[in-house]
């Protein structure tokens, strides 16, 4: 027993290699023993946690499949899939369109060829319509307030009443609404066709710019050919109510012409050409701004027609009054003292 505790003694003691080797082989216990000296390390148990309920035993489906995370997109802003009304679109159009035009104009990017051939169609191919329209509506004015103006005594001066009511108001207006209803409907239609069958795409590609071509002679050809239209509308409405004075109610061609002349003054006409001039940029940028918006086919092009020339007569009435405010307001009642001197 002694022997056999002196012996695990010396096996404990850290000796050297050689004494070790020695040892191993005079130990009585076995050699098992001899490597078991430390206890194995033992495994806890891990606690696993599920989310999903455990399938009963009973039931017969399959485990249903784990949710999906929820997205980290955000959400939907509120004008995400809002887009302005098409009036408010086309207005907006209409205004980039007026500025770019003005900008081609003042750099020099005008096509002549086209500038020419669009002045000879609003001005030589309007003059009849609106000259017939302005002699019948000089004449019908006459109707009106001569033979008011005779049974006062005041014939001398239905020449200056009628010069002035021309000049102001009726002959610009009158040659505006015949070009918007002649001239405003064709560009809308024919730029509104073009922009349908993407005719309009194809001057892209071939490297010329529609506004350059199709809008810019447009524009100036309305703007440069209606003061010349307003004047001689002007010219002849006052002839048709001279006549019709003359022939039914007695009152002699010589005194309204030389009430006419003493009643009108330079600024009278000016301000019909200043009138005429914003009247033809008004209908031809609203006409070109509607036709190359279209879109739906013939039922977007007849709409789009349509609208554009209600759109200029609205426009065309409201930039009268408010030119009319800023013309006469000074000065006003001091003509027709001239014309009864």
């Amino acid at each position: 027993m002694s022997s056999t505790t002196a012996g695990a003694a010396l096996l404990l003691r850290p000796t050297s290699s050689t004494t070790n080797h020695l040892l191993r082989f005079a130990s009585p216990c076995p050699k098992s023993h001899l490597l078991r000296l430390h206890s194995p390390r033992r495994r806890l148990p891990v606690l696993r946690l599920s989310l999903t309920p455990p399938a009963t035993a009973g039931s017969n489906s399959a485990p249903s499949p784990p949710s999906p995370p929820p997205s980290s997109t955000p959400p939907p802003s509120l004008f995400a899939n809002w887009s302005p009304p098409r009036a408010i679109w086309r207005g907006l159009s209409a205004l980039l369109l007026a500025g770019q035009v003005f900008h081609r104009v003042l750099t020099g990017r005008v096509h002549r060829r086209n500038l020419l051939a669009q002045l000879r169609r609003v001005g030589p191919g309007s003059a009849g319509v609106s000259l017939l329209t302005a002699a019948f509506v000089g004449m019908a004015f006459t109707i009106q307030f001569v033979r008011e103006f005779t049974r006062l005594g005041l014939h001398r001066s239905v020449g200056g009443v009628l010069a002035l009511a021309l000049a102001r108001e009726l002959t610009p207006v009158v040659t505006a609404v015949v070009a918007a209803g002649r001239v405003g409907s064709a560009f809308a239609a024919e730029l509104g066709t073009m922009q349908v069958s993407e005719q309009t795409d194809t001057l892209r590609v071939l490297g010329s710019q529609p506004i350059d071509y199709l809008v810019v002679p447009r524009v100036l050809a309305c703007v440069l050919a209606l003061p010349v239209l307003t004047l001689i509308s002007f010219a002849l409405g006052l002839a048709s109510s001279a006549f019709l004075a003359d022939a039914v109610f007695g009152v002699s061609t010589s005194i309204i012409l030389e009430s006419a002349r003493k009643a009108l003054r330079p600024w009278d006409l000016i301000s019909a050409l200043i009138k005429s001039q914003v009247f033809g940029a008004i209908i031809a940028v609203v006409s070109c701004a509607w036709g190359v918006t279209t879109h739906g086919g013939a039922k977007g092009v007849g709409e789009s027609t349509t609208s554009a020339v209600v759109i200029s007569l609205v426009g065309i009435f409201i930039a009268d009054f408010a030119l009319s405010c800023l013309f006469f307001q000074a000065g006003a009642g001091d003509s027709l003292k001239h014309a009864m001197g």
